[in-house]
């Protein structure tokens, strides 16, 4: 009996610190569900357990009482509602979202109810509600694309909405410049959304980017020296004092809030904080990670490197046998052992080597070529690849990597199964798995490539100016490439075209194809007596911006 009691008690305890755990919404989240619940935005199922992931059917129960409170206050467009029916739901309020457009089936005739809802998809699903209202502005402001850190994984069917949801206050990042699009979405955070949605004056908006603190002004180049200094963004000369330079430099690399120094013949260098003085002798910058904050300041004497960050803090002291690439590298984790690490200095993984057997060659990031013999491997994730004849480029973004041979290019996997056919004279890397090749003599074939998969072909196009190089990219993952003499596609990562840019003007040898801000900037000079510059701002959607 006393056993049976100590069981009961034990699950009653159990009960109450689940129930008292998960019966309030998180701190940040706890006046704005408040606030929801009183809009009568909450449905009673979903007052608890609001860190839990919301599933697809829980988010249309949400979406449901925002549409009926707008079709109440008679702040509705003119809806058409479909018919709609699964076979594994029959929840009023799914088949009503269903209906009306803002959520879809996932094949077979199945809704998925009980299936979680990725960040991406909830986005998507609150513009489609948002298009609903009769106030919904279409407006370029709101369309304006944003480059986020890890933007390259937005798929294209969300992008859009993406920004939308981002330029509005709707929903914001995750930190850090972050989205994450394929993250889970929880109650609470639905429940924020969906109060954000409902009345503008709780939206988040997103706070402009700060302008660099610091800019380098050059005043002389030549003769392989240069002398330049540093200038505050209003426009004041810095370091003035700073040793017997009186400002000025041989060499000034600017990285958040860093500067690297270089003076006096070049012999002496420090990395130093202008505002707050603090400064590190003998080390300089050597491999910087813009995207991903972080870089490496070798030592003078050339026997270590040391973590540095974008936001003034270092870390762990390595031997690095690569550069930074998407936030990895490569160091020495003793004499005989490589360690790939991420930025944080936190090894990924080990690989017991021996410099007296070991060649080793060109590498990027966590990849690395290493010679055994007379042969060629990829090391990755760890593993040696299979060993090839002939020479090898790593992929900077995947362990694909390409092999020539006497004048032919092939890409391969890291276990060395060809993924393609040879091509002749080129095969490069051009964006995040893009690559293109020489097909004919004026021709080259771009095409997508994921680690160790299929090829597919993006583009074939006709190059009239050479080797056409690495493709325009906003740092995200969109990319632009020109497909005629007035059109321009952009497309992502995977592969997926997210709009087609006509230009006014033809395009030929005096193009300039950039991104600022991830939108398209397209840049023509016309040269002759009556010079002229013509420029033209687009969305990667091809919508030009006035």
């Amino acid at each position: 009996m006393k056993k049976l009691f100590a069981m009961l008690l034990t699950v009653s305890l159990l009960m109450v610190s689940v129930g008292a755990a998960s019966t309030q919404p998180s701190n940040w989240a706890q006046e704005a569900v408040q606030t929801a619940q009183e809009a009568g935005l909450v449905p009673e199922t979903l007052n608890t357990s609001y860190d839990t992931v919301i599933t697809r059917a829980e988010f249309c129960s949400l979406a449901a009482s925002l549409y009926r409170i707008w079709e109440a206050n008679g702040q509705l467009k003119d809806i058409t509602l479909s018919s709609v029916s699964f076979t594994d739901c029959t929840d009023e309020d799914v088949l009503l979202c269903a209906s009306i457009g803002v959520v879809n089936g996932v094949g077979d005739g199945r809704f998925s109810p009980d299936s979680p809802i990725q960040r991406q998809e909830a986005a998507s699903m609150l513009h489609r509600l948002a298009v609903l209202r009769t106030d919904y502005a279409d407006s370029t402001k709101n369309k304006m694309p944003h480059v986020f850190l890890d933007g390259e994984n937005i798929r294209s069917w969300a992008r859009s909405d993406v920004y939308w949801a981002y330029n509005s206050g709707v929903m914001t990042g995750t930190g850090d410049n972050a989205f994450d699009p394929t993250g889970q979405y929880t109650r609470e955070q639905s429940i924020v959304t969906m109060l954000r949605l409902y009345d503008a004056s709780y939206a988040a908006l997103p706070v402009p980017n700060a302008e660099a603190p610091y800019h380098t002004v050059l005043d002389y180049s030549g003769a392989g020296v240069s002398r330049m200094h540093l200038e505050d963004k209003d426009g004041n000369h810095l370091l003035t004092d700073f040793e017997d330079t009186d400002g000025y430099f041989y060499d000034i690399t600017v990285f958040g809030d860093w500067v690297g120094l270089m003076w006096n013949e070049h012999t002496n260098v420090a990395l130093y904080q202008p505002a707050t003085g603090k400064r590190i002798d003998g080390y300089y910058f050597d491999g910087i990670d813009e995207k991903n904050g972080v870089a490496w300041a070798m030592s003078v004497d050339g026997d270590d490197a040391l973590i540095v960050y974008a936001d003034g803090t270092t870390g762990k002291i390595f031997i690095p046998e690569t550069m930074w690439s998407e936030g990895r590298a490569i160091v020495w984790a003793d004499a005989n052992t490589l360690a790939a690490i991420d930025k944080n200095g936190n090894t990924l993984w080990q690989y017991k080597t021996s410099v007296d057997q070991d060649t080793l060659f060109y590498g990027l990031g966590d990849r690395l070529v290493i010679e055994k013999g007379n042969t060629n491997a990829l090391l990755a994730n760890g593993k040696l690849g299979a060993a090839q004849a002939y020479s090898i480029t790593p992929s900077k973004w995947s362990t694909n990597y390409i092999g020539g041979n006497n004048g032919y290019y092939t890409l391969y996997d890291q276990n060395g199964k060809a993924l393609t056919s040879s091509y002749a004279n080129a095969l490069d890397e051009v964006g995040q798995d893009i690559y293109c090749c020489w097909v004919s003599d004026t021709q080259y074939e771009y095409f997508h490539c994921a680690a160790g998969g299929s090829p597919t072909t993006l583009f074939t196009v006709t190059v009239t100016n050479g080797h056409p190089g690495v493709l325009p990219t906003d740092g995200a993952g969109v990319y632009a490439l020109q497909t005629s003499q007035n059109t321009i596609a952009c497309f992502d990562r995977f592969g997926s075209v997210l709009g087609t840019i006509e230009t006014p003007f033809m395009l030929d040898n005096q193009i300039n194809i950039t991104f600022e801000k991830g939108c398209v900037r397209v840049t023509r000079i016309d040269i002759g007596v009556d010079a002229t510059v013509q420029t033209v701002l687009y969305l990667p959607t091809g919508e030009a911006i006035a």
